[in-house]
């Protein structure tokens, strides 16, 4: 339930932060997000067989490696009204994959996870509500998604836009507290604007309304 244009509304908050901060948290993992951004590394490209497994790999070895622990979250069977547009969305985003290929895909991933020791549950929907649940509940100290309706779930810190190869890893970190002191946005904002810019189950309802509730709110330039 990717909302339209959310990343753009809560840019403001967004803080770049070096990746060993992450160091001592224990934080929730969207597998799905890492399965997506291992299809579009150009330098594994025709010449790794299975990237998913080679990121999933390396990335979790270097995190390990700074002190942080990981619970991965794997997609679960979509709602039958639901159904037909995450699968929809399964192919959209990681890569093309089919429905079929895509769960395949997340067995493997879910095998080499038990061979290194990492746990991993499978949500009873979207990786990403079971995220922001695990971290509202306190279970972990925040969710690594790129979906950002993971806010409307309520998480309380969203990670996302890793940046491990450069000599100065870093992460775009996202603080709901934030949102709601500096954007004046609650819980219940998000969800309204969800209905309002459409999203995933939603289309959008009032482009021009929001133009204008944006601009009363300063949220736009």
């Amino acid at each position: 339930m990717g909302v339209h244009d959310l990343w753009s509304i809560v840019e403001p908050v967004r803080e770049s932060v070096p990746l060993y901060s992450l160091s001592g948290k224990t934080l929730a993992v969207d597998l799905s997000l890492w399965v997506c951004e291992a299809q579009h590394v150009q330098a594994m490209m025709g010449r790794v067989m299975k990237p998913h497994l080679r990121n999933l790999f390396f990335r979790v070895s270097s995190l390990t490696l700074m002190g942080a622990k990981l619970v991965f979250v794997v997609e679960g069977e979509a709602p039958k009204l639901k159904a037909e547009t995450m699968s929809k969305r399964t192919e959209t985003r990681y890569g093309g994959f089919k429905n079929a290929r895509f769960k395949a895909v997340l067995r493997e991933c879910a095998e080499m996870l038990d061979y290194l020791g990492v746990p991993w549950v499978t949500a009873a929907g979207e990786a990403e509500a079971m995220c922001a649940y695990l971290d509202s509940q306190g279970v972990v100290d925040g969710c690594i998604t790129n979906d950002g309706d993971a806010f409307l779930y309520g998480a309380r810190t969203v990670y996302r836009n890793f940046n491990m190869n450069s000599k100065d890893p870093q992460v775009d970190c996202y603080q709901t507290s934030r949102v709601q002191t500096e954007l004046h946005l609650s819980r219940e904002n998000l969800v309204g604007l969800g209905i309002l810019l459409g999203c995933d189950y939603i289309p959008k309802v009032g482009r021009q309304l929001y133009l204008k509730f944006a601009t009363s709110r300063s949220l736009i330039c």
